[in-house]
């Protein structure tokens, strides 16, 4: 069995919305999918994934707020924030938190998106540790 010591763990908080009414992701336009009554899918899919892995014991390295520190910390996970966000997350957060992951050694990225949350996370990891 393989042991994570460390393990990034990201969360982009509009993922998703943008599809449930008529959008094409939410890529620069989470207001306009929050004007039209959608609401954010993702954290509610990341409270649900770290149920599962409760029983780990490993690090998770995260972003700040809404990013991944609120699940983290909601559901006891042990926890550090690598990452601060610059208010409203974005592409440009997601890139640096994962720089982040990389150089506090992590051994895994875990993250909760859509399309273009799986394109920033794999354009900065690459194969450099699995996603």
């Amino acid at each position: 069995m393989i042991q994570l010591k460390k393990v990034g763990f990201l969360i982009n908080p509009v993922a998703g919305m943008g599809g449930a009414v008529g959008l094409k992701g939410t890529d620069g336009l989470a207001e306009e999918a929050t004007a039209r009554g959608a609401v954010p899918v993702s954290p509610r899919r990341a409270d649900a994934a770290l149920e599962k892995l409760r029983s780990i014991d490993t690090l998770f390295l995260t972003a700040s707020g809404n990013m991944g520190e609120d699940a983290l910390k909601k559901c006891g996970l042990k926890f550090q924030v690598v990452y601060r966000s610059r208010g409203k997350s974005s592409a440009e957060d997601t890139k640096g938190a994962c720089l982040s992951f990389l150089e506090k050694g992590a051994d895994l990225v875990v993250f909760c998106g859509g399309d273009g949350t799986a394109r920033d996370v794999s354009g900065i990891v690459k194969s450099k540790i699995p996603i």
